[in-house]
């Protein structure tokens, strides 16, 4: 008979709620990441209007990032996931504010890589968030042995 502290600690118990909230953030940030070239190359086939939306989008792609943020801390405190989740989340939001920095300069020569390199890494994010690994609680330093 497992007893209720047995319970808690067997992996894919924890964080369901808040993996939740933290797949939903992840999945609307990466929509609004994806559209981030889609408006950038319709600027560039002509259609000047783009711009606007591309730098609109970069604000809201910022504060979805913080979102994203708050809810990977939450999964990681209350629901006992992964700590790397917010350190990611946290990375993600200082090369996002960098990148609209950059986009504001004009230094396409590293604006652009950055841009793929944000998107290419939340889309990796996102499915390791889809995926049995991130249901799996944290393992504590006391249960180490």
């Amino acid at each position: 008979m497992t007893t209720l502290t047995e319970a808690k600690r067997t992996p894919g118990t924890r964080p369901r709620r808040s993996l939740l909230a933290l797949r939903i953030a992840a999945l609307v940030l990466t929509a609004a990441m994806f559209l981030q070239p889609v408006l950038a190359g319709s600027y560039l086939t002509g259609n000047v209007g783009a711009l606007g939306t591309h730098e609109t989008n970069a604000h809201v792609v910022t504060s979805l990032v913080f979102v994203q943020l708050a809810a990977a801390l939450v999964y990681a405190w209350r629901g006992g996931g992964r700590w790397w989740p917010a350190a990611l989340s946290a990375v993600l939001l200082v090369a996002a504010e960098t990148q609209v920095f950059l986009g504001y300069a004009q230094t396409l020569l590293v604006h652009v890589p950055l841009g793929v390199g944000l998107v290419l890494t939340q889309i990796l994010f996102t499915c390791w968030l889809t995926g049995s690994h991130a249901r799996r609680a944290r393992v504590r330093k006391e249960n180490r042995r």
